[in-house]
């Protein structure tokens, strides 16, 4: 088990690596801040003429600017960012959902996992780790869980969120759009310092938000489990070192959740929508799977 979240904090630490190198990616903006034409996506500009530029942006920033666009057309570019965020969440979440309910499943097996731990507690020899490692496997096979599946959505996640990063600064709705006469171009930073606090605003939703998608899931199970009247064995209690599984889980939470704060305050505005959306629909997706998919 302890290998298992040494390939998550790994695959963690891959993903704090491929968001720090959007700063990199191809934005419609040279390196004098001007605008360059040729980067913009309008719906005039054909899936050929994007793809020439490279199969990433053919494939996952040409639509998602498109529809962005599109929907532009009847509405704001803010509001067609939040209806393309809501459209690419739904999608996301019909192919992991099965992936969303054993990452909920392996939150209500805690008490027995702790259970696991603590009885290997101080125990490094190998034999030792090799009998916690499959008691632990016994206890996902007993309630059909495959505990590498919660990385699935994560993973899946991520060249959406480079793709949508990049349509936000290329999409020409965007670039020339705004929101209730907010640029969605401008970030928090530039907002900030010309006075605009309700730059600040968005980027606060955005950050609390993202902090509560991270952290509903366990306030949910405990909510649960004060519904059933389930009382906790001393077993059960979350270990505190932060060598600890609960330890490596919110120490995870909490370095997430400052990553984004720090690239929310430099990216574009419209990124922002995007993050704050996306938060909003997983706390919803929660709560279905909890309600739906859940047995007490």
């Amino acid at each position: 088990m302890k290998t298992f979240f040494k390939d998550k904090k790994k695959l963690m630490i891959l993903s704090v690596m491929v968001l720090l190198t959007l700063v990199a990616c191809k934005t419609a903006r040279n390196a004098d801040g001007t605008i360059n034409p040729e980067m913009i996506i309008s719906l005039d500009t054909g899936f050929g003429e994007t793809l020439s530029t490279g199969w990433f942006d053919g494939l996952i920033v040409w639509p998602i600017a498109t529809l962005i666009n599109f929907i532009s057309q009847y509405t704001d570019a803010g509001v067609a960012i939040i209806i393309v965020t809501a459209l690419i969440n739904i999608l996301i979440s019909a192919c992991t959902l099965k992936s969303q309910i054993s990452a909920q499943r392996i939150q209500m097996l805690q008490p027995e996992l702790n259970k696991i731990q603590q009885k290997y507690a101080g125990k490094s020899d190998q034999r030792s780790q090799m009998m916690q490692a499959q008691e632990m496997q016994a206890l996902y096979k007993k309630y059909d869980i495959n505990p590498f599946t919660s990385i699935l959505g994560p993973f899946l996640q991520l060249p959406v969120i480079m793709g949508m990063y990049l349509a936000t600064q290329r999409s020409e709705a965007v670039i020339n759009g705004s929101f209730m006469g907010i640029s969605l171009e401008k970030t928090v930073q530039g907002g900030i310092s010309e006075g605009m606090w309700v730059y600040l605003l968005i980027f606060a939703l955005m950050v609390f938000f993202q902090f509560l998608a991270l952290k509903f899931p366990q306030w949910l199970q405990k909510w649960k489990k004060k519904k059933n009247h389930v009382k906790e064995k001393k077993y059960a209690e979350p270990e505190k070192k932060a060598g600890g599984m609960a330890g490596s889980m919110n120490m995870m939470m909490y370095m997430s959740t400052i990553l984004i704060a720090w690239l929310g305050f430099t990216w574009p505005l419209g990124m922002s929508f995007y993050w704050l959306v996306s938060s909003i629909v997983r706390i919803i997706q929660n709560i279905v799977i909890s309600q739906f998919f859940m047995k007490d």
